[in-house]
């Protein structure tokens, strides 16, 4: 079943949290380049660079995907875990030392949204120690 009735985009990131990884050494891991990153330690700035009170408590480091106009989340994440499977034992290493990586899918709707993620790709998700995490926002409506 088709939902391309349904107006609605997507943003795609992919957010590994680690207790003290480098994480340069995860940019070079996994080949891709972050939109932003801290280390454990390190004094907490806002995204904009303005200093916060405290320090990192653990090294964070995301990366945003291009997804274009997809209409289908489903086809998005195929695509994605034929890029990501290349460096599967970075994950399960991540996850061993106490970290998480997550594959975050932000959707924004119209209205309702209905997709099904196939226990395939759920499967080949776990395989790779891989979370995900759906946050749905509702567009506003005019009044």
């Amino acid at each position: 079943m088709t939902t391309e009735h349904i107006a609605r985009s997507f943003s795609v990131s992919l957010h590994i949290s680690h207790p003290d990884i480098d994480p340069a050494e995860i940019s070079s891991a996994v080949h891709l380049t972050p939109k932003r990153m801290t280390r454990a330690g390190a004094p907490r700035t806002t995204p904009k660079g303005d200093p916060l009170k405290g320090t990192y408590e653990f090294s964070h480091w995301m990366h945003e995907f291009d997804v274009g106009k997809a209409s289908e989340l489903g086809i998005i994440i195929e695509r994605l875990i034929a890029r990501l499977q290349a460096h599967e034992l970075f994950y399960h290493r991540i996850v061993e030392d106490g970290g998480a990586v997550e594959l975050f899918c932000g959707v924004f709707a119209d209205g309702n949204w209905d997709e099904i993620i196939s226990h395939s790709l759920m499967s080949q998700l776990a395989a790779l120690k891989i979370d995900l995490r759906l946050d749905v926002y509702p567009k506003a409506k005019p009044q």
